[in-house]
């Protein structure tokens, strides 16, 4: 099976049609390998801009694409039609969700249709080299360059925030930690609803405790030092869409804040705690520093 890592490029145009914002695209780029991740074709379009007649000077700054060459680029549908025969069946997979969520947005507006025809297998790649980078273990989302660092990828060869040269970089990353089988569970089937639903549905942190989602347990703490169940002394309170509060350890007399965060995301509601440090005369700032990660759970 072949892949085709995709990067897209847009800008952001308000639509009178639809009276909202959209990811106009402005540029695609791609490259194709083989089932060993072998390099087999590339692909770049610049697309002419519909709703947005010019690109903002932020993207301009960061892409170096100028509106005059946007005027002798395709517009979309033609892009896309070719694209999507260059691509014809290879699994598609992106550096995080956001260019294949602009995909669909930008074939919808432009095509008229809920699904885009030629995508039928789609991976998050981000996802898959943060998993293998960490060993599974719980992290932040890393951005493109931020992986290359780690994974011991030079960057000096490729041109950032250009389509075709951010596809050349994941795909470089994506080498470094590629492994059929352990891939393979990353790999979703693209050609029904529940891959729409998923990937159209907008996480959303909950910041009301009263939320029937949230169980006594997930406002629980066990004590660090010793593992034995900790009292609630303080009240929650509401910081950075995460709750706090003072527990106390009546085994070892120790005295630390809780911190829990509430995130609903299309599996269910997902857990995050943290157990941060207290000190007689803290500040704001001391709340932000995490000393120990208590883990993740997700809620079905």
């Amino acid at each position: 099976m072949d892949f085709v890592v995709l990067d897209l490029e847009w800008n952001g145009a308000y639509s009178r049609r639809i009276k909202h914002f959209l990811n106009e695209i402005i540029e695609i780029g791609a490259v194709r390998v083989d089932g060993s991740l072998k390099v087999l074709d590339t692909f770049e379009a610049l697309v002419r801009p519909q709703v947005g007649k010019k690109i903002s000077g932020k993207v301009k700054t960061l892409t170096s694409i100028t509106n005059e060459e946007l005027e002798n680029g395709l517009v979309f549908m033609q892009a896309v039609s070719r694209f999507g025969k260059w691509a014809k069946d290879a699994a598609v997979v992106t550096w995080g969700t956001s260019d294949i969520l602009a995909l669909i947005e930008n074939y919808s507006y432009y095509g008229g249709g809920d699904r885009v025809p030629f995508l039928s297998r789609y991976a998050d790649i981000q996802a898959y080299c943060e998993h293998e980078a960490r060993s599974g273990g719980p992290g932040r989302q890393m951005g493109l360059s931020a992986a290359a660092d780690l994974l011991g990828v030079d960057e000096s060869g490729f041109d950032h925030h250009r389509a075709l040269g951010d596809s050349l970089l994941a795909l470089r990353c994506f080498q470094k930690v590629y492994d059929p089988g352990r891939f393979a569970p990353f790999l979703q089937d693209a050609k029904d609803d529940e891959f729409y639903r998923r990937m159209e549905f907008k996480n959303m942190v909950i910041c009301d405790l009263s939320n029937p989602l949230i169980h006594p347990q997930d406002l629980a703490f066990r004590c660090d030092a010793c593992g034995h169940s900790a009292r609630r002394i303080g009240e929650w309170q509401l910081h950075n869409k995460s709750f706090f509060a003072l527990f106390h350890c009546s085994r070892c007399d120790k005295k630390f804040y809780g911190r829990v965060q509430f995130k609903l995301k299309y599996e269910g509601l997902a857990v995050k705690k943290r157990i941060l440090p207290y000190r007689e005369k803290e500040s704001e700032e001391a709340k932000d520093e995490s000393s120990a990660e208590e883990g993740t759970r997700e809620i079905e």
